[in-house]
């Protein structure tokens, strides 16, 4: 049998780039560009004839988010449309978060300043409460305190998902010593709102040139006003002292959530494996270094 060592020397070559590519990729299932794997079918050829070419290609994961009314397609910044990829997390409006297969959840607390519209009101003085919401159960709190007491670092909670159970959000202040109504993401009034990289907080006015613009939010919007995230993020914007959605103080800056979603735990500082021995502080947490007691030892790395 003649055959092409050219040809057959190219398919291997190519081959074995489009293997480095995707194992450059696997260590984790949430690549950030398209990845995937070619193969050639024969791998020699006779000079005239064609392989056959397969190939398997995993896109970018997404935030998934509902067609605009109307319908039609569109991106996630404009609300639908993933690549053809099922989106590694879809949000129901308002502000649903439905993962599809299973996922970690972090949260962090981004900021609060409620004002409650009132212009002799000091926003730095009210207390604000996060609450969430894991598969329909009660909210428990990951928040409270002052806008002094955010710690934008810090990650309020972690969770486990698995694909088709829900979180929600909530949040109230306290004002003359009463708390607020808890205004969550299924409020149908829009107080709580989620979203993802490119889309516009819903105001009536632009809010990244209102002179009010929180400091803690205008990293988080870019020049034309849009969210700017991570494609794995979203962000939770909380309405909490004004229910006139036609007023100015209706800017979803009185509390703000960071919401994270990655297929590895993330870890939350401490080094300690409660189950097992943790490289860095082995002995189930006890050991710390050169033979000290770890003063975090009781905590757990892997928390759900």
């Amino acid at each position: 049998m003649k055959t092409n060592q050219w040809a057959a020397a190219s398919a291997a070559v190519f081959t074995m780039s489009v293997l480095s590519l995707s194992s450059a990729q696997a260590q984790s299932t949430i690549p950030a560009t398209p990845s995937g794997v070619m193969t050639a079918f024969p791998t020699v050829v006779q000079t005239g004839t064609k392989p056959t070419l397969t190939w398997n290609i995993l896109y970018p994961a997404q935030i998934g988010f509902p067609p605009p009314p109307g319908g039609g397609g569109g991106n996630p910044g404009s609300g639908g449309g993933n690549n053809g990829s099922v989106p590694i997390v879809l949000v129901d409006p308002p502000g649903t978060l439905i993962p599809g297969g299973t996922i970690y959840t972090t949260v962090q607390i981004v900021g609060s300043g409620v004002t409650a519209c009132v212009a002799s009101q000091d926003s730095l003085a009210h207390f604000a409460d996060a609450r969430v919401s894991f598969n329909g159960g009660a909210y428990q709190q990951i928040f409270y305190g002052r806008p002094v007491n955010v710690i934008p670092s810090k990650q309020a909670y972690i969770k486990k998902m698995d694909a088709n159970q829900k979180v929600n959000f909530g949040g109230r202040y306290v004002k003359n010593g009463v708390w607020s109504p808890l205004y969550t993401t299924l409020s149908t009034n829009f107080q709580v709102v989620a979203l993802g990289n490119g889309q516009t907080p819903p105001t009536t006015f632009p809010l990244h040139l209102s002179p009010n613009l929180a400091s803690y939010l205008r990293p988080y919007l870019d020049s034309l006003g849009k969210v700017k995230l991570g494609p794995l993020s979203v962000l939770v914007m909380m309405e909490l002292g004004q229910t006139n959605r036609s007023s100015p103080c209706f800017d979803y800056q009185d509390l703000i959530l960071l919401v994270t979603f990655s297929n590895k735990h993330p870890n939350n500082g401490h080094g300690n494996n409660l189950d097992g021995v943790d490289s860095s502080n082995p002995g189930n947490g006890q050991g710390g270094p050169n033979g000290t007691v770890d003063p975090s030892g009781g905590v757990d790395d892997e928390r759900r």
